[in-house]
């Protein structure tokens, strides 16, 4: 579930609570998404709270402060999953950023971008070519994926893109590292969430006026 797909789930749950149609509105993540819209529209929170909480996808929904609501999935993890089925996430207008491409290193962001959709790319062709079988998104617990999750659920309208695409690349890279080379249960998992990665990140670049590339 990706912020637009929670908000259409909160728009309709608005209307159905209330008859208000209310238009869209910018959900932030904190480890839960949080949505300004009751509040905003000075809409009754707790009825609205516990109709988006009939969502399957869906674990629990509590309000904050003067409205705020904050929506806890089920399967963070189903972010990625969601991302992978849009080719398109992430798309937008053109951006600019001063990233030279050299040095290669890690000093320089726009290399830390491109290799980091280098490694996403990697990893899902050599699953594809060792036919890794495809994981359950729910097994993406551990702290850094969920981190980069919420950096991936953020990029989609993000006021300052740029910044957003160097964010994921270094969590991605903090990930990355953290591979074995033996099988176990999360490489299907991981699988998913480099092909979120690579989506993401791939149509960051094109943005940028660049063309992915998937060996540097």
């Amino acid at each position: 579930m990706t912020p637009g797909d929670l908000d259409a789930v909160i728009v309709t749950a608005v209307r159905a609570v209330t008859g208000v149609t209310v238009p869209t509105a910018a959900i932030t993540w904190e480890d839960t998404y949080v949505s300004p819209v009751a509040a905003r529209h000075r809409l009754p929170a707790e009825p609205i709270a516990g109709r988006v909480a009939e969502h399957p996808d869906i674990s629990h929904v509590e309000t904050r402060g003067a409205g705020l609501l904050a929506v806890r999935l089920r399967a963070p993890g189903r972010i990625a999953e969601a991302i992978t089925r849009d080719p398109d996430y992430g798309t937008g207008a053109a951006i600019t950023a001063e990233w030279p491409d050299l040095p290669r290193t890690f000093d320089n962001p726009g290399f830390r971008v491109r290799f980091a959709h280098e490694r996403a790319c990697a990893v899902v062709r050599r699953a594809r070519d060792l036919g890794v079988p495809q994981g359950d998104p729910a097994a993406l617990t551990a702290p850094g994926e969920r981190k980069l999750l919420g950096l991936l659920a953020g990029f989609d309208g993000h006021r300052k893109p740029v910044l957003q695409l160097e964010r994921i690349a270094d969590a991605y890279h903090d990930v990355h590292e953290t591979f074995r080379e033996e099988p176990t249960p999360s490489h299907g998992a991981r699988v998913i969430l480099a092909g979120a990665v690579r989506v993401t990140l791939s149509n960051g670049l094109r943005r940028l006026g660049e063309t992915p590339r998937e060996r540097l």
